[in-house]
C-alpha cells in the first residue's frame, strides 16, 4: 500500500477502530540514510501504528528495526509479499520467499535483537515463481516466535489477477500454531465472514477493499456479530468523508502546498456515485483545497 496508507489516511482508518494498522512499507536502505521523505512522511506515525519493513540484508534489517522500535513502535512486520517488479528485482518483497534460509536468518536475527515486548511478524504470498513454499515459510515464522503471519492467497506471478486461493490459506492455518491472518479479495463484510468461516484463520487483513471504503472495517464487524450490515454507507457519508480526508491532508501538510496524492483518495470515495465521472475529472485538475471542498459540497446537494 505504498503511497496510499499515509499518515492522514491512517488517521481516518483509526476512526473505525481496526485491530491493527500498518504504515506504508519502509525500505531498510532508506532508513540507513534517513532521508527526510522517510522520517517526515512514511514514518510519521499515529499512536499504535505498526511499521512494515522491506529489504533483504540482515544487518540493515536489524538496524532499521531497532530504529523503528526506538520510535515506540510495538509491531514490526517484514514484507515478503510485495509483487511489484521494482521491489522483486532487487530481491525484496515476495522474492524473499525464493530464499527461505534468508527469511530464517532475518527473522531469527530480529527476534534476538528486538525487545521481547515488540511483536515481530511477516507478510507473505502463496509462493514465488514455481515454488509454493508458504508452509515452509510459515514454519520458519513459527520457529522464530513471530506473533503472527499474514498470507495473501496468490503467488507473486499472479499479482492481483484471478481469485485469491483460500485453500492455501486454510492449509497454512491447519499446519502451524501461531496466528494466521488471511488476505485477498475481501471487499465486503460477507467476504470476510465467509473466508474466516471457511479457513479458520485468526483474522483478516484488508488492503484494496478499503480504498475509498474505510467503512469496510465497520461492515466486517457488523457482519461477524449480527450476520448482516446494519449501517450501510450512504452517498452523503462518502462525500463527507472525501471532504474530511481532504481537510486532514491539508492540516497534516506543514508546507501548506497542495498534496496531489489526495486526488486518488477523493476519486475512490466517489466511485459508483451518480455522475461522478465529471467530478473526478475536475478533481484531477484542481489544486486548491477550498475549491475542491466547495465542489464536493455542491455535488452532495445535487445528489
Amino acid at each position: 500500500m505504498a503511497g496510499i496508507t499515509d499518515f492522514s489516511f491512517r488517521k481516518i482508518l483509526k476512526k473505525f477502530n481496526p485491530d491493527m494498522v500498518y504504515s506504508e512499507m519502509v525500505s531498510i536502505n532508506a532508513l540507513k540514510v534517513l532521508s527526510s521523505k522517510t522520517t517526515d512522511s512514511i514514518l510519521r506515525l499515529n499512536p499504535g501504528d505498526g511499521v512494515q519493513l522491506f529489504g533483504s540484508d540482515v544487518e540493515l534489517m536489524i538496524e532499521g528495526a531497532l530504529y523503528v522500535e526506538k520510535l515506540g513502535v510495538e509491531n514490526i512486520d517484514i514484507n515478503a509479499g510485495c509483487p511489484m517488479k521494482k521491489i522483486v528485482n532487487n530481491g525484496y518483497g515476495s522474492a524473499l520467499m525464493g530464499d527461505p534460509e534468508q527469511v530464517k536468518r532475518i527473522l531469527f536475527a530480529l527476534r534476538e535483537k528486538l525487545d521481547n515486548k515488540t511483536n515481530l511478524s511477516i507478510k507473505i504470498r502463496v509462493g514465488y515463481k514455481n515454488s509454493n513454499n508458504y508452509l515452509e515459510i510459515g514454519r520458519i515464522a513459527q520457529d522464530a516466535k513471530c506473533s503472527h503471519i499474514t498470507i495473501h492467497g496468490r503467488t507473486r506471478e499472479e499479482m492481483y489477477t484471478g481469485c485469491a486461493n483460500w485453500d492455501n490459506i486454510k492449509e497454512l492455518k491447519e499446519n502451524i500454531k501461531i496466528p494466521v491472518i488471511g488476505n485477498g479479495d475481501i471487499f465486503t463484510g460477507k467476504d470476510a465472514f465467509d473466508k474466516l468461516k471457511y479457513s479458520g484463520v485468526d483474522g483478516v487483513m484488508i488492503a484494496r477493499g478499503m480504498l475509498g471504503n474505510p467503512w469496510l472495517i465497520r461492515e466486517i464487524r457488523e457482519y461477524m456479530e449480527l450476520g448482516e450490515i446494519k449501517t450501510p454507507t450512504t452517498n452523503s457519508e462518502r462525500i463527507d468523508m472525501a471532504i474530511t480526508h481532504l481537510r486532514e491532508v491539508e492540516k497534516d501538510n506543514k508546507n501548506k502546498s497542495f498534496i496531489y496524492d489526495v486526488r486518488k483518495h477523493l476519486c475512490w470515495y466517489l466511485k459508483g456515485l451518480k455522475n461522478n465521472a465529471l467530478i473526478r475529472e475536475k478533481i484531477n485538475h484542481m489544486e486548491d483545497y477550498d475549491e475542491i471542498a466547495l465542489m464536493l459540497e455542491d455535488y452532495k446537494n445535487q445528489l
